[in-house]
């Protein structure tokens, strides 16, 4: 079921997101090894959410974004940086962006290496403009010339978001159901994988436990949320 949701169609946005939530919170975790479940919300993170501290701006936003959508989601995140900056003009250091990557988004989170090794490209789907094969890298951190990525608006790229002070965490839940997944398609262990994954994580990127965790967190402390 979850091969089948990792290369449905990303449309209609809502259908998908219903499905995948059903796959990734109840079908697949009753599939699981016990100890595997319990591996995907490890005890040695800090309750006290240390990702939210830095986040000391004026003007603070965490952005929804379980899709990669060729880079739609980090184009709002720069629309976001822009308009305050060229519209009201608010410095950088004055806004705070979070960015969420967990279900089809998670491997918007590691490195080339990891594209090129566990089929990132061909799993979601997406074509290198240059090679027409799938995509064997992260486009998403540091597009090139000629990448069909956000319409073209390279500085939407997480490594020049990143630059401007927005924060991007992974979850660490999906990182072990890729893992799983990745596991069935014969890549090595689940385990072994998602050790791969977490040593292989974009620089600045921080891994959380939960998505539906953080996202709590960041509303209990007063962050505005748009659903991407």
């Amino acid at each position: 079921m979850l091969d089948r949701l990792l290369r449905a169609s990303p449309s209609p946005r809502r259908d998908f997101l219903g499905r995948a939530g059903a796959a990734f919170g109840l079908t697949l975790a009753a599939t699981l090894p016990r100890a595997v479940v319990a591996e995907a919300t490890p005890r040695d993170f800090d309750q006290d959410a240390d990702w939210l501290k830095g986040l000391t701006g004026k003007h603070r936003q965490l952005f929804d974004m379980p899709l990669p959508e060729d880079g739609f989601g980090l184009l709002h995140i720069r629309n976001y940086m822009n308009t305050w900056r060229d519209a009201f003009g608010m410095k950088d250091s004055e806004i705070n962006a979070v960015g969420t990557l967990y279900g089809k988004a998670t491997p918007l989170g590691f490195t080339d290496e990891m594209w090129a090794k566990y089929k990132f490209g061909a799993v979601l789907e997406i074509t290198d403009a240059t090679t027409k094969a799938p995509l064997a890298r992260n486009m998403f951190y540091h597009p090139q010339t000629g990448d069909n990525f956000a319409f073209g608006f390279f500085d939407a790229s997480i490594e020049a978001l990143q630059a401007r002070g927005v924060l991007f965490i992974l979850c660490n839940n999906a990182l072990h159901f890729w893992a799983m997944r990745l596991s069935a398609a014969g890549m090595g262990t689940a385990d072994d994988i998602a050790k791969d994954l977490l040593a292989h994580v974009l620089p600045k990127v921080v891994v959380v436990p939960g998505m539906v965790v953080a996202i709590n967190q960041a509303q209990e402390a007063h962050i505005s949320y748009m659903k991407l």
